[in-house]
């Protein structure tokens, strides 16, 4: 039977565990407990052959050899921007070794990994960290490993968890529940500490090697009610180290008289410049683990770095506590504000905290355990016994928990998880489950969410700690009466800024819903947006027009990928259209090739895998340039093709059998060349069904003045019964064949036909796509 785990997924570092009868931490194929969430990505002599990357310690001891193949704190750049102005300073200080860039067939909101030449997704490779734990789970326990429930920072956006399932999927695991890191951490610590008849409000203060996380909880009988969450995805052990690095580069600055360590360090050659910055690293992490145990450290690198005369510049520096204390000073201080804010934000006074849970290798600092004794009193603040490994225990509890069946605690035996007692020893499984385990979980939303709308409007959609899950359901206008499409971007804010998570379009034809449909031509349709947030604070946006409710979409939000880069290029290109005021025509063939782009746009990102589908992402690329290729022409497909319809309808008998053919093969080409075509081929179709139309004739006026009487129609009832007599009158003379008077009747109507129909199509015609507040 498939074994199901949790695992935690840490920034420098992953643990995996199960539960059986007991929580049992998992070990790894080189025997260890945790793994070191690196990945390398071995070069080949060979010029054809598949890419093989190594995981854990054996990849940690390339970063001295191959750093830009070597990828660490992957965790930091999963599901976030390249233009995050976090990514973009680990760029500038050189903080990561390996190429950040834009996503080739994505938007600023999406970043690939540089690897050989070849771009890698932090999904990629984060799966590669979750393939080894899989892999070693199994091996471990001699069993096949289907399920998990991976931990992540509880301050992850949607983005960010969105991106985390989607490696868990690329990894062969179908996850359970994404479960906060607090969270997990809280379940370790009451599972063990807190019984069914007692109630506890506890802070868990998760602080990491990449994230600060804080969580309050309530925990009662089994159950576990997340109150309210805080923290920083840019704070953690990660940031203590870098500001120790730069402490130790200034002192071997002073000490050699070195007036820009920076300049000599990039004059070093690469080979002994990648070894002195993985000697760095390394003596950085020892010295912040001795100096939160010990009162000194030392820093010592021989024989690696060399001065401007090539001399060898030997490093033997002196850290002390206090030193240390100092150094690290803004990272302590920056702790204590955000967990004075998550009190803030939820009304809640530390003497209100029963206990302060420590969790993570960094909360193992001295300074930061004082910092906390301080704010809520010493008796209140441990740390856990185990406080790199609880998030992986508290996983595989509610792993365990989720799972269909597990093991009896009495007996052994396999029973449904759905059973109340044992069926073969009558063991009390619900009373066992309150007392030793996790009855229910309470979640709660990371963040507050928005949906953007006209004017920059924003509506609060969601407020953050509001409980989960959830569902809300809001209706919206349209701002224009005849607006066939809908754009609306959702963002969210943290800490005070704001994070594009998605977008979603919605199109439709207005003339075929007025067709099935009565529709009054005065009164704005509707929009009515639901937004979905489930137990993995995952959001699913689904969208559809109120009065008719089968013009729907639902989907999850596009995310920096080619979609996203897509529906961005078609914004552009709808805005320089309206600013330059393209004719009616012109205006509404480009609506219409917007809403053919859409759909093609919406069946490019699997949902499921994330992956791209190449072909159609060329497709809609294609339909967009073409788009723009053509209104900038000023040719157009959709007014030709109503036109020649519009022919063939009401003016059947004035045509004759072998033009009506030609035109119907016409339109027939162009459709496909619409849906199709290259540039070429559809500004070609268009010429075609041109010519094809200019051998109608008489019939062109006609179609003229049935034009004039439609626009009238709305706004000149008198003038449109005018028009309408004069086609009744015209039509007669043809079939009489009076020439005279058809040519008399022509020349009567047709300057007032062509000044009203040339007056509409010299409209200003705008592309409307927002929605607004209903009143």
């Amino acid at each position: 039977m498939s074994k199901s785990i949790g695992i935690d997924l840490g920034t420098t570092n992953s643990v995996f565990a199960i539960k059986k009868i007991n929580t049992e931490i998992l070990k790894n194929a080189e025997g260890d407990l945790i793994t070191p969430s690196c990945v390398t990505l071995k070069t080949s002599k060979l010029p054809v052959s598949k890419p093989e990357f190594i995981v854990g310690k054996h990849a940690l001891e390339w970063i001295k050899q191959k750093p830009q193949n070597t990828v660490t704190l992957i965790k930091r750049l999963i599901g976030r921007s390249f233009n995050d102005p976090e990514v973009q300073d680990m760029i500038t200080d050189h903080r990561l070794s390996y190429q950040i860039k834009q996503q080739t067939k994505g938007t600023q909101n999406s970043l690939a990994i540089v690897l050989n030449d070849q771009e890698y997704t932090p999904e990629e490779i984060s799966a590669k960290i979750l393939e080894k734990c899989r892999f070693d789970a199994e091996a471990s326990l001699n069993d096949n490993v289907e399920y998990v429930v991976i931990t992540v920072p509880a301050y992850f956006n949607d983005k960010q968890k969105h991106a985390t399932r989607i490696a868990a999927v690329l990894a062969g695991l179908k996850v359970r529940r994404l479960l906060p890191e607090p969270t997990a951490a809280a379940i370790s610590f009451g599972v063990d500490n807190i019984k069914d008849d007692e109630a506890k409000t506890i802070l868990v203060f998760d602080f990491g090697g990449g994230t600060f996380d804080l969580s309050v909880l309530t925990i009662s009988g089994g159950q576990f009610i997340e109150q309210g969450k805080g923290g920083d995805m840019w704070l953690g052990g990660s940031e203590i180290d870098h500001l120790l690095a730069k402490h130790i580069l200034k002192e071997i600055a002073n000490e050699n008289q070195i007036d820009d360590i920076s300049v000599l360090l990039e004059k070093q050659h690469e080979k002994q410049r990648n070894l002195f910055f993985g000697e760095l690293q390394e003596q950085v992490e020892k010295a912040k683990i001795q100096l939160s145990k010990e009162d000194e450290a030392c820093i010592e690198i021989l024989g690696v770095l060399k001065d401007q005369d090539g001399d060898t510049i030997d490093i033997d520096i002196e850290l002390t506590r206090d030193q240390f204390n100092d150094i690290i000073a803004p990272v302590i201080e920056a702790t204590v504000q955000l967990t004075s804010k998550t009190l803030e934000d939820l009304q809640f006074s530390p003497d209100l905290i029963d206990k302060v849970l420590l969790v993570g290798g960094s909360s193992k600092i001295p300074k930061i355990i004082e910092a906390m004794q301080q704010m809520f009193g010493v008796e209140k603040v441990m740390l856990h016994k185990r406080p790199m490994l609880a998030i992986a225990e508290g996983a595989a509890i509610l792993s365990h928990r989720l799972a269909e069946t597990y093991e009896c605690p009495q007996c052994g035996h396999s029973v449904l998880q759905t059973a109340n007692l044992c069926e073969k020893c009558g063991f009390d499984l619900d009373a066992y489950t309150v007392e030793t385990g996790v009855w229910d979980i309470v979640h709660s939303s990371a963040h507050d969410y928005y949906i953007h709308l006209e004017n920059n409007e924003r509506y609060l959609f969601v407020e953050q700690n509001t409980p989960l899950p959830f569902e809300k359901t809001e209706t919206f206008k349209l701002v224009d009466l005849r607006q066939e499409l809908v754009h609306m971007r959702f963002s969210n804010q943290v800490n005070g800024k704001e994070e594009n998570i998605g977008d979603l379009w919605l199109g439709f034809d207005l003339n075929e819903l007025e067709e099935n449909e009565e529709v009054d031509p005065e009164s704005s349709l509707h929009v009515e947006v639901t937004l979905k947030i489930d137990e993995n604070n995952l959001i699913e946006v689904s969208a559809a027009l109120k009065e008719f409710p089968d013009i729907k979409l639902s989907k999850t939000l596009s995310r920096g990928k080619a979609d996203e880069q897509l529906f961005l290029s078609l914004e552009k290109l709808i805005t320089e259209a309206n600013k330059l005021e393209y004719k009616k025509y012109i205006m509404e063939d480009l609506l219409s090739r917007a809403l053919l782009a859409i759909k093609t746009i919406d069946k490019i990102v699997d949902p499921k895998n994330h992956k791209v589908d190449a072909i159609a992402c060329d497709k809609a690329a294609m339909q967009i340039e073409k788009a723009q290729k053509l209104a900038a022409d000023e040719q157009f497909s959709q007014g030709a093709i109503t036109y020649a319809e519009s022919a063939l309808y009401d003016f059947d008998l004035a045509i004759s059998p072998e033009v009506k053919d030609e035109i119907r093969e016409a339109v027939k080409h162009l459709r496909e060349m619409d849906e199709h075509g290259t540039y070429e081929e559809n500004n070609q179709a268009i010429d075609n069904l041109q010519e094809t139309l200019d051998k109608l004739g008489i019939v062109q006026l006609l179609i003229e003045i049935q034009k004039a009487e439609t626009i009238c129609a709305r706004t000149d009832q008198t003038k449109a019964y005018k028009f309408s007599q004069s086609l009744t009158d015209i039509t007669k003379a043809i079939v009489e064949q009076d020439s005279d008077k058809i040519s008399s009747l022509l020349d009567e109507i047709m300057p007032e036909v062509n000044k009203i129909v040339s007056a509409d199509e010299e409209k200003i015609f705008t592309i409307h796509k927002d929605i607004a507040i209903m009143p």
